[in-house]
């Protein structure tokens, strides 16, 4: 059974009575760049951090290769609920399914009311979040994030910066020979420079390197924690047009050696050429996805062709 490496399934996000996302399932396998392209505001950016988790999804649920990085949302196991004396005696009262569901997750109804369904459908959820789930820091691990920004430390140098959080790992794994660990870190991190041709800014600030620059550096910081997947959020949109370029080939390289990648972009000559799939992302819904030739050549969706008319 082939396993996906990231899944998430009808995430839902508001933000007080603002909804962002309205029920989004997508699957990434590994080896596979995704592209998410859409109008700003469209939800593009928080799909994007719901997936590791730096926005908490209000309803629905992240699985990275196989294990669960969130609470149970009871919605998505139907089949067990259904099956419970709680969920009948709510949908009996005259609430529609969904909102019978919702209401047990977000309320907390049943504890309130009905103890003893109540500890009937805790266990129930208990025994598949037990069963499937990872704890979230260790389900962070698996995944790296490059932001628009860069948020690289001003007050450490390059190569500090790239070591700091594979040395805060290893003291969280409690390794016993802390040296050793640091120089292979250190020997990893002058590799990782030259393999972008910046091993002469080792030991510069950030503040005396270009955007471009910055942004590599960044990428590079997040290979060195060895993850499965990398989520990019717009990488280029803060740069200068002439340093794109630098920045766009490191990430064409990645995907030549087949890093999984999920990557939020304005580029669409860049998603065309790289992606395996385009999600096109409009009023927190997927409403188009496929191959970069069928978003781009042939769009069904009128908010995409409505899109790509003033993209294009």
């Amino acid at each position: 059974m082939i396993m996906n490496m990231l899944e998430v399934k009808n995430i839902y996000k508001n933000f007080g009575s603002l909804k962002v996302l309205k029920g989004v399932s997508t699957t990434v396998e590994k080896g596979e760049v995704i592209s998410i392209i859409g109008a700003s505001g469209s939800g593009k950016s928080t799909l994007l951090r719901c997936m590791n988790l730096l926005e908490e999804p209000t309803f629905g649920e992240v699985w990275i290769e196989g294990q669960l990085m969130t609470p149970v949302d009871p919605y998505l196991h139907f089949d067990v609920i259904r099956k419970s004396k709680t969920y009948k005696k709510l949908v009996e009262s005259g609430m529609e399914d969904m909102d019978a569901i919702h209401k047990i997750k977000s309320e907390d109804l049943l504890l309130e009311k009905h103890s003893q369904e109540g500890s009937e459908y805790k266990a129930l959820m208990d025994k598949i979040y037990k069963e499937n789930h990872i704890e979230t820091n260790l389900g962070r691990r698996k995944m790296s994030m490059v932001f628009q920004q860069f948020n690289l430390f001003n007050n450490l140098t390059v190569l500090d910066n790239i070591m700091l959080a594979p040395i805060e790992t290893a003291k969280y794994n409690k390794v016993k020979d802390m040296a050793a660990e640091k120089a292979k870190i250190k020997e990893q991190a002058m590799t990782l420079l030259k393999r972008i041709g910046l091993e002469d800014k080792a030991n510069v600030y950030p503040s005396k390197l270009s955007g471009g620059q910055k942004q590599r550096i960044a990428i590079v910081r997040s290979l060195a924690m060895n993850p499965d997947v990398m989520l990019f959020d717009e990488p280029t949109s803060a740069l200068d047009p002439e340093m794109i370029g630098e920045v766009l080939d490191l990430m064409k390289e990645l995907a030549a050696a087949g890093m999984t990648m999920v990557i939020v972009t304005h580029e669409m000559g860049f998603a065309r050429e790289v992606s395996d799939r385009v999600l096109f992302v409009d009023e927190g819904y997927i409403k188009e996805e496929g191959s970069p030739k069928d978003v781009f050549d042939n769009p069904k969706d009128p908010r995409l062709q409505d899109f790509l008319s003033k993209v294009l």
